[in-house]
């Protein structure tokens, strides 16, 4: 169960975010709704709905506003997490350009920097 300390300071921080003139995405699609249905769920590492929008609450110039604190967050805050990643998805993201990683060639052909864990 979350401590009263972070529902106040979530129900305070959601306040304030709808009253700002913030554009996150956070402010965006957060609704009062989801807010209610996941301010008491918390992760088996203790994250709660704060933990997954606290940037957004606090930074209102934030472009996003949400993160995921841990792995159990994905499935504990579904509801939430999965529509910010069909937000991410849906941006036009620039390709990866690294170059031709070829161009190098083998930088360590003995293995002398690859440190495989073994020890003399």
């Amino acid at each position: 169960m979350v401590d009263i300390a972070v529902l106040d300071k979530l129900e305070s921080g959601f306040k304030k975010l709808v009253e700002s003139d913030s554009k996150s995405l956070l402010k965006k699609h957060l609704a009062k709704e989801i807010v209610d249905q996941l301010k008491t769920r918390k992760t088996s590492f203790g994250s709660a709905l704060l933990d997954v929008i606290q940037s957004g609450l606090e930074n209102h110039d934030s472009g996003v506003g949400i993160y995921a604190p841990d792995a159990e967050a994905y499935t504990v805050f579904a509801e939430i997490l999965s529509h910010h990643r069909r937000l991410q998805d849906d941006r036009q993201l620039p390709l990866k350009d690294f170059g031709n990683v070829d161009f190098f060639g083998n930088l360590d052909p003995t293995g002398t920097l690859y440190d495989s864990g073994k020890r003399d």
